[in-house]
């Protein structure tokens, strides 16, 4: 049996799908720090286990650290408003790179037919 030596239309647009899911994979995994409610579920999940304590603090305590530990009030207005404004980012980002998922499966799909 002799391999071809050059991919046809069906295999690039499987490495194109697998691309795109690698690329919003990315972007799940980075957009997650941003999440409060995955920081919620994190902290529900800490605490349930009973692995919290002051060397370990849940997601949602180092959150409320991090805007607490500003100097100002304005400094802290404006922490808490950056997280939330990241929250909803990251809600979108999410949307999109689902969306993205969802189509580098159906590149695969399509690829995998086209063979």
């Amino acid at each position: 049996m002799v391999m071809p030596t050059e991919l046809g239309t069906g295999e690039w647009t499987m490495i194109w799908g697998a691309g795109v899911m690698l690329v919003a994979l990315f972007v799940l995994w980075r957009v997650s720090r941003y999440d409060l409610v995955g920081a919620a579920w994190d902290s529900a999940w800490h605490v349930a286990r009973g692995k919290r304590s002051t060397e370990s603090p849940t997601a949602l305590e180092e959150k409320y650290r991090d805007i607490a530990g500003q100097a100002s009030v304005t400094g802290k207005a404006r922490r808490a408003a950056g997280t939330v404004i990241g929250h909803f980012i990251a809600k979108v980002l999410s949307v999109v790179a689902t969306v993205a998922l969802l189509i580098g499966l159906a590149l695969i799909g399509l690829g995998w037919y086209w063979l």
